[in-house]
């Protein structure tokens, strides 16, 4: 089930930018496990990253900080993308392969 979380900090680990392409339009979005309800979650698309300080803004207005790099994903997250790239008309792709 997919639960839709109102904006705010976020704490991720083991994350990736997910690229989503669906009918002419690509974006970018954080998935991962998000320490706050110890489950994953995809954000809505990414506005701002800086790696310097290993942060990052959303559309919906949330920023996230992350305890590492971008990389392999949390393992629920990996079964969450391959169902999500199931859906017909979207192509996903990690950003940063591990």
């Amino acid at each position: 089930m997919i639960q839709k979380i109102p904006p705010g900090p976020v704490t991720m680990s083991d994350w990736n930018f997910v690229i989503v392409e669906y009918q002419g339009h690509v974006v970018e979005k954080f998935l991962g496990y998000y320490y706050e309800l110890q489950h994953i979650r995809f954000s809505s698309q990414v506005i701002e990253y800086d790696p310097q300080s290993n942060t990052g803004k959303t559309w919906s207005g949330s920023k996230y900080f992350f305890l590492d790099r971008p990389g392999p994903l949390y393992p629920l997250a990996q079964i969450y993308l391959a169902h999500f790239s199931r859906n017909e008309g979207i192509r996903v792709r990690l950003k940063y392969q591990g």
